[in-house]
Order: C-alpha cells, then structure tokens, then sequence
C-alpha cells in the first residue's frame, strides 16, 4: 500500500504522480493532486477530464 502525499489514502496500482524537483509525489486521485499544485503553487498543464496525465490508461 502506497498512501496518498495528500489525504493518505492508498493510491492503488495508478497512482497520479506529480513530478517535482525534489521527488516525485503520487496521489489516489486527481483532486489530490490538484488541491496539492494548488496549496504549493504548482504550474502545471491540466489534464483532460478523467485522465491521468502521467498514466493515460484509467485506473480500475
């Protein structure tokens, strides 16, 4: 089990990971993420509704 760097929820096998300088992050959900990039200050170009930009295949 890898826990969310946000809410620590598993991220299960697809996780959604978030590439920073000093590593990467990986989220249970794209709202994880967002609200991350959000409350850090984060640029990063949005994803396309339902898609994990980093994995494209959804998570099942």
């Amino acid at each position: 089990m890898k826990p969310c760097d946000l809410c620590s929820l598993d991220c299960g096998n697809r996780p959604f990971e978030l590439v920073t300088p000093e590593k990467t992050l990986q989220f249970c959900c794209e709202g994880c993420r967002g609200i991350y990039e959000m409350l850090h200050e984060i640029n990063t170009a949005p994803a396309q509704a339902g898609q994990n930009p980093d994995k494209p295949t959804e998570r099942k």
